[in-house]
Protein backbone atom coordinates (compact mmCIF):
# COMPACT_ATOMS: atom_id res chain seq x y z
CA UNK A 1 0.00 0.00 0.00
CA UNK A 2 1.34 3.29 -0.76
CA UNK A 3 2.42 5.76 2.02
CA UNK A 4 2.36 8.84 -0.72
CA UNK A 5 0.01 10.81 0.86
CA UNK A 6 1.91 10.95 4.40
CA UNK A 7 3.92 14.32 5.60
CA UNK A 8 7.04 12.86 5.86
CA UNK A 9 9.78 14.18 7.75
CA UNK A 10 12.18 14.72 5.01
CA UNK A 11 15.49 17.45 4.95
CA UNK A 12 14.52 20.76 3.77
CA UNK A 13 18.42 21.94 3.89
CA UNK A 14 21.09 22.98 6.27
CA UNK A 15 20.24 24.92 9.31
CA UNK A 16 22.15 27.78 11.26
CA UNK A 17 22.53 27.94 14.85
CA UNK A 18 19.44 28.06 17.28
CA UNK A 19 19.31 29.41 20.22
CA UNK A 20 19.22 27.57 23.55
CA UNK A 21 16.37 29.08 25.34
CA UNK A 22 13.14 31.26 23.50
CA UNK A 23 12.06 34.91 24.43
CA UNK A 24 8.79 34.67 22.40
CA UNK A 25 6.19 32.86 23.81
CA UNK A 26 4.83 30.58 20.37
CA UNK A 27 6.61 28.33 18.20
CA UNK A 28 4.67 29.41 15.07
CA UNK A 29 0.97 31.10 14.53
CA UNK A 30 -1.32 29.63 11.81
CA UNK A 31 -3.91 31.96 11.35
CA UNK A 32 -5.95 31.69 14.61
CA UNK A 33 -4.13 28.71 15.93
CA UNK A 34 -1.18 28.68 17.90
CA UNK A 35 1.47 26.45 18.05
CA UNK A 36 3.40 26.78 21.28
CA UNK A 37 7.06 25.87 22.66
CA UNK A 38 5.95 23.78 24.99
CA UNK A 39 3.69 21.63 22.44
CA UNK A 40 7.03 21.56 19.90
CA UNK A 41 9.31 20.55 22.47
CA UNK A 42 7.08 18.20 23.16
CA UNK A 43 6.72 16.52 20.09
CA UNK A 44 10.27 16.57 19.02
CA UNK A 45 11.04 14.26 22.93
CA UNK A 46 8.27 12.10 21.92
CA UNK A 47 9.68 11.52 18.03
CA UNK A 48 13.92 11.72 19.28
CA UNK A 49 12.38 8.57 22.02
CA UNK A 50 12.04 6.14 19.17
CA UNK A 51 15.52 4.96 18.30
CA UNK A 52 14.31 2.82 15.75
CA UNK A 53 12.58 5.95 13.74
CA UNK A 54 15.60 8.25 14.85
CA UNK A 55 17.86 5.09 12.67
CA UNK A 56 14.69 5.64 10.17
CA UNK A 57 15.49 9.28 9.85
CA UNK A 58 18.95 8.98 9.62
CA UNK A 59 19.24 6.78 6.81
CA UNK A 60 16.68 9.05 4.68
CA UNK A 61 19.42 11.90 5.46
CA UNK A 62 17.41 13.25 8.27
CA UNK A 63 19.17 12.95 11.38
CA UNK A 64 17.70 13.77 14.43
CA UNK A 65 20.61 14.41 16.05
CA UNK A 66 24.18 16.13 15.60
CA UNK A 67 27.70 14.85 16.55
CA UNK A 68 27.50 12.83 19.43
CA UNK A 69 24.13 12.58 19.95
CA UNK A 70 24.01 15.56 22.04
CA UNK A 71 22.07 18.01 20.03
CA UNK A 72 18.98 18.06 17.16
CA UNK A 73 19.79 19.34 14.04
CA UNK A 74 17.73 21.79 12.76
CA UNK A 75 16.66 19.91 9.78
CA UNK A 76 14.59 17.73 12.47
CA UNK A 77 13.22 20.50 14.61
CA UNK A 78 11.89 22.44 11.54
CA UNK A 79 10.88 19.16 9.77
CA UNK A 80 8.81 18.80 12.89
CA UNK A 81 7.38 22.27 12.92
CA UNK A 82 6.86 22.22 8.92
CA UNK A 83 4.92 18.82 9.71
CA UNK A 84 2.56 20.85 12.64
CA UNK A 85 2.05 23.64 10.69
CA UNK A 86 0.27 21.77 7.52
CA UNK A 87 -1.66 19.58 9.81
CA UNK A 88 -3.01 23.04 11.70
CA UNK A 89 -3.51 24.39 8.27
CA UNK A 90 -5.28 20.91 7.27
CA UNK A 91 -8.00 20.68 10.55
CA UNK A 92 -8.75 24.43 10.55
CA UNK A 93 -10.00 23.71 6.85
CA UNK A 94 -11.84 20.62 8.02
CA UNK A 95 -13.75 22.61 10.84
CA UNK A 96 -15.03 25.04 8.48
CA UNK A 97 -16.09 22.38 6.55
CA UNK A 98 -17.66 20.25 8.99
CA UNK A 99 -15.99 16.93 8.02
CA UNK A 100 -16.00 14.13 10.07
CA UNK A 101 -13.91 10.95 9.76
CA UNK A 102 -15.56 7.83 8.63
CA UNK A 103 -14.67 4.26 9.75
CA UNK A 104 -12.68 3.39 6.42
CA UNK A 105 -11.15 6.81 7.17
CA UNK A 106 -9.88 6.12 10.48
CA UNK A 107 -8.82 2.46 9.31
CA UNK A 108 -6.72 3.66 6.75
CA UNK A 109 -5.16 6.18 8.45
CA UNK A 110 -3.92 3.56 10.83
CA UNK A 111 -2.45 1.54 8.47
CA UNK A 112 -0.88 3.96 6.15
CA UNK A 113 0.64 5.84 9.96
CA UNK A 114 2.61 2.27 10.78
CA UNK A 115 3.36 1.70 6.89
CA UNK A 116 5.10 5.39 7.03
CA UNK A 117 7.25 4.69 10.14
CA UNK A 118 8.39 1.67 8.84
CA UNK A 119 6.75 -1.15 10.93
CA UNK A 120 4.31 -2.12 13.50
CA UNK A 121 7.61 -2.74 16.12
CA UNK A 122 8.83 0.80 15.37
CA UNK A 123 5.23 2.40 15.26
CA UNK A 124 4.56 0.39 19.09
CA UNK A 125 7.63 2.01 19.96
CA UNK A 126 6.04 5.14 20.30
CA UNK A 127 3.76 6.51 23.41
CA UNK A 128 0.23 5.46 23.26
CA UNK A 129 -0.35 9.00 23.27
CA UNK A 130 1.84 10.01 20.16
CA UNK A 131 0.76 7.21 18.25
CA UNK A 132 -2.62 8.44 18.53
CA UNK A 133 -1.46 11.68 17.57
CA UNK A 134 0.23 10.18 14.47
CA UNK A 135 -2.97 8.74 13.34
CA UNK A 136 -5.13 11.62 14.08
CA UNK A 137 -2.42 13.47 11.56
CA UNK A 138 -3.31 10.59 8.68
CA UNK A 139 -6.53 10.35 9.34
CA UNK A 140 -7.48 14.82 8.78
CA UNK A 141 -4.76 14.11 5.93
CA UNK A 142 -6.89 11.66 4.46
CA UNK A 143 -10.58 13.18 5.15
CA UNK A 144 -9.22 16.38 3.34
CA UNK A 145 -8.23 14.27 -0.04
CA UNK A 146 -11.11 12.01 0.15
CA UNK A 147 -12.93 15.87 0.40
CA UNK A 148 -11.07 17.27 -2.46
CA UNK A 149 -11.25 14.33 -4.89
CA UNK A 150 -14.86 13.84 -3.98
CA UNK A 151 -14.52 10.38 -2.91
CA UNK A 152 -16.82 9.20 -0.71
CA UNK A 153 -14.71 7.03 1.50
CA UNK A 154 -17.64 4.03 2.70
CA UNK A 155 -17.83 0.72 2.05
CA UNK A 156 -20.35 1.25 -1.02
CA UNK A 157 -18.56 3.53 -2.20
CA UNK A 158 -14.87 1.90 -2.11
CA UNK A 159 -16.65 -1.36 -3.24
CA UNK A 160 -17.87 0.24 -6.49
CA UNK A 161 -14.39 1.00 -7.02
CA UNK A 162 -13.12 -2.32 -6.46
CA UNK A 163 -15.60 -3.92 -8.33
CA UNK A 164 -14.75 -1.59 -11.23
CA UNK A 165 -10.79 -2.06 -10.97
CA UNK A 166 -10.49 -6.01 -10.43
CA UNK A 167 -7.10 -6.15 -12.64
CA UNK A 168 -5.52 -3.98 -9.62
CA UNK A 169 -6.17 -6.60 -6.80
CA UNK A 170 -5.09 -9.80 -8.30
CA UNK A 171 -2.63 -11.30 -6.64
CA UNK A 172 0.19 -12.75 -8.81
CA UNK A 173 2.50 -15.31 -7.58
CA UNK A 174 5.56 -15.54 -9.83
CA UNK A 175 9.03 -17.23 -10.37
CA UNK A 176 11.78 -16.56 -11.64
CA UNK A 177 15.17 -17.51 -13.28
CA UNK A 178 18.21 -14.29 -13.14
CA UNK A 179 21.12 -14.75 -15.41
CA UNK A 180 24.07 -12.00 -16.38
CA UNK A 181 23.01 -11.47 -19.73
CA UNK A 182 20.08 -12.40 -22.36
CA UNK A 183 22.57 -14.81 -24.28
CA UNK A 184 23.29 -16.50 -21.00
CA UNK A 185 18.63 -16.40 -20.25
CA UNK A 186 17.93 -17.76 -23.93
CA UNK A 187 20.18 -20.52 -22.92
CA UNK A 188 17.99 -21.65 -20.11
CA UNK A 189 14.95 -21.08 -21.82
CA UNK A 190 16.10 -23.09 -24.04
CA UNK A 191 16.48 -26.14 -21.86
CA UNK A 192 12.99 -25.55 -20.26
CA UNK A 193 11.60 -26.03 -23.73
CA UNK A 194 13.50 -28.92 -24.57
CA UNK A 195 11.50 -30.60 -21.23
CA UNK A 196 13.61 -29.18 -17.95
CA UNK A 197 10.89 -28.28 -15.54
CA UNK A 198 11.30 -24.55 -14.08
CA UNK A 199 11.93 -25.11 -10.79
CA UNK A 200 15.15 -27.41 -11.58
CA UNK A 201 16.46 -24.88 -14.02
CA UNK A 202 16.01 -22.11 -11.11
CA UNK A 203 17.42 -24.27 -8.55
CA UNK A 204 20.57 -25.12 -11.00
CA UNK A 205 21.11 -22.04 -13.19
CA UNK A 206 19.70 -18.95 -11.54
CA UNK A 207 21.99 -16.42 -10.16
CA UNK A 208 19.47 -15.32 -7.49
CA UNK A 209 20.60 -17.10 -4.68
CA UNK A 210 17.48 -16.14 -2.54
CA UNK A 211 15.13 -18.02 -4.63
CA UNK A 212 17.02 -20.94 -5.62
CA UNK A 213 16.06 -23.84 -3.14
CA UNK A 214 12.24 -23.16 -3.91
CA UNK A 215 12.49 -23.53 -7.10
CA UNK A 216 12.66 -19.58 -8.65
CA UNK A 217 10.06 -18.81 -6.03
CA UNK A 218 9.66 -14.52 -5.80
CA UNK A 219 6.04 -14.76 -4.00
CA UNK A 220 3.05 -13.02 -4.47
CA UNK A 221 1.72 -9.50 -4.95
CA UNK A 222 -0.11 -6.55 -7.50
CA UNK A 223 1.17 -5.63 -10.08
CA UNK A 224 1.88 -2.34 -8.33
CA UNK A 225 3.81 -4.06 -5.49
CA UNK A 226 5.76 -5.69 -8.46
CA UNK A 227 6.99 -2.41 -9.92
CA UNK A 228 7.80 -0.97 -6.48
CA UNK A 229 10.16 -3.88 -5.79
CA UNK A 230 11.28 -5.20 -8.94
CA UNK A 231 10.86 -2.58 -11.52
CA UNK A 232 8.42 -1.92 -14.44
CA UNK A 233 10.08 -4.50 -16.74
CA UNK A 234 9.11 -7.37 -14.28
CA UNK A 235 5.82 -6.22 -13.79
CA UNK A 236 4.61 -5.74 -17.28
CA UNK A 237 5.70 -8.91 -17.60
CA UNK A 238 3.84 -10.78 -15.23
CA UNK A 239 0.80 -8.63 -15.79
CA UNK A 240 0.51 -10.47 -18.79
CA UNK A 241 1.76 -13.89 -18.97
CA UNK A 242 -0.27 -16.80 -19.25
CA UNK A 243 0.33 -19.09 -16.27
CA UNK A 244 2.49 -21.48 -16.88
CA UNK A 245 4.43 -20.02 -19.88
CA UNK A 246 7.84 -18.46 -19.12
CA UNK A 247 8.47 -15.70 -20.93
CA UNK A 248 11.47 -14.63 -22.80
CA UNK A 249 14.56 -12.76 -20.98
CA UNK A 250 13.58 -9.52 -19.70
CA UNK A 251 15.42 -6.74 -18.35
CA UNK A 252 15.82 -6.02 -14.64
CA UNK A 253 18.11 -3.82 -12.44
CA UNK A 254 19.93 -7.25 -11.49
CA UNK A 255 19.92 -8.69 -15.05
CA UNK A 256 17.55 -10.60 -17.41
CA UNK A 257 15.11 -13.05 -15.79
CA UNK A 258 13.06 -15.69 -17.22
CA UNK A 259 9.64 -15.11 -15.35
CA UNK A 260 7.08 -17.35 -14.99
CA UNK A 261 3.45 -16.47 -13.61
CA UNK A 262 2.18 -19.55 -11.59
CA UNK A 263 -1.05 -18.35 -10.28
CA UNK A 264 -3.50 -15.57 -10.08
CA UNK A 265 -6.02 -14.98 -7.71
CA UNK A 266 -8.95 -11.85 -7.22
CA UNK A 267 -8.19 -10.51 -3.70
CA UNK A 268 -11.08 -10.63 -2.27
CA UNK A 269 -13.03 -7.51 -1.53
CA UNK A 270 -12.52 -7.80 2.66
CA UNK A 271 -9.09 -8.39 2.30
CA UNK A 272 -8.37 -5.65 -0.27
CA UNK A 273 -11.07 -2.67 1.05
CA UNK A 274 -8.14 -0.64 2.62
CA UNK A 275 -5.94 -1.05 -0.86
CA UNK A 276 -8.88 0.12 -2.59
CA UNK A 277 -9.65 2.94 -0.73
CA UNK A 278 -5.66 4.10 -0.83
CA UNK A 279 -5.60 3.76 -4.78
CA UNK A 280 -8.91 5.73 -5.29
CA UNK A 281 -7.29 8.34 -3.08
CA UNK A 282 -4.46 8.19 -5.97
CA UNK A 283 -4.58 11.88 -7.25
CA UNK A 284 -6.22 13.19 -3.73
CA UNK A 285 -2.38 14.09 -3.09
CA UNK A 286 -1.79 16.52 -6.02
CA UNK A 287 -4.95 18.26 -4.91
CA UNK A 288 -4.43 18.62 -1.14
CA UNK A 289 -0.78 20.12 -2.31
CA UNK A 290 -2.56 22.44 -4.25
CA UNK A 291 -5.22 23.41 -1.29
CA UNK A 292 -1.93 24.07 1.19
CA UNK A 293 -0.26 26.52 -1.51
CA UNK A 294 -3.28 28.05 -1.52
CA UNK A 295 -4.35 28.01 2.34
CA UNK A 296 -0.14 28.98 2.87
CA UNK A 297 -0.29 32.17 0.90
CA UNK A 298 -4.06 33.27 2.70
CA UNK A 299 -3.66 32.27 6.07
CA UNK A 300 -0.93 34.28 7.85
CA UNK A 301 2.28 32.18 9.13
CA UNK A 302 4.55 33.67 12.22
CA UNK A 303 7.48 31.76 12.92
CA UNK A 304 9.30 32.27 15.66
CA UNK A 305 12.34 33.69 14.29
CA UNK A 306 14.77 31.33 16.52
CA UNK A 307 13.41 28.11 14.83
CA UNK A 308 13.94 29.87 11.15
CA UNK A 309 12.21 31.91 8.85
CA UNK A 310 9.40 31.95 6.62
CA UNK A 311 9.84 31.35 2.91
CA UNK A 312 8.26 29.86 -0.50
CA UNK A 313 9.63 26.11 -0.79
CA UNK A 314 8.10 24.60 -3.32
CA UNK A 315 4.87 26.77 -3.96
CA UNK A 316 4.17 26.30 0.13
CA UNK A 317 4.69 28.66 2.72
CA UNK A 318 6.70 27.19 5.29
CA UNK A 319 9.50 27.20 7.65
CA UNK A 320 13.29 26.91 6.17
CA UNK A 321 16.20 26.92 8.23
CA UNK A 322 18.29 30.23 8.90
CA UNK A 323 21.02 30.78 6.20
CA UNK A 324 24.52 31.25 7.87
CA UNK A 325 27.52 32.56 5.62
CA UNK A 326 29.26 29.17 5.25
CA UNK A 327 28.92 25.30 5.36
CA UNK A 328 31.07 25.29 8.46
CA UNK A 329 28.96 27.34 10.31
CA UNK A 330 25.70 25.63 9.07
CA UNK A 331 26.94 22.54 11.20
CA UNK A 332 25.69 24.05 14.02
CA UNK A 333 22.72 22.66 15.72
CA UNK A 334 20.06 23.11 17.94
CA UNK A 335 20.30 21.84 22.03
CA UNK A 336 18.21 19.55 23.66
CA UNK A 337 17.90 21.42 26.65
CA UNK A 338 15.35 23.83 24.05
CA UNK A 339 13.15 20.48 23.85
Amino acid sequence: MSSRRLLKFLPLGLGFVLASCSTIGYAAQVGPQTITNTELRTELRQVSANSAFDALLAKNKSPVYGPGSKSYTTLFVDNILNRRITIDRILQAEKKLGLTPTRLESQLARALTIQSVGSPTTFSAFSKAYQAQLVSDTRAIIMMEAHLAHVALTTAGVRAYYGSHHSNFVDICSSEILESSPVEADAVLAKIKGGLSFATAATRYSLNKSSQSPGGAVGCGTVAQYQQVLGPGYASAVSSLPVGKPSGPVQISQGFSIIEVTSRTLIPFHNAELSAANDELAHGSALLNAFLAHDSKVEPLKVNPEYGRVRDVGGVVQVAPNQGPSPRVLRQYFTPGLA
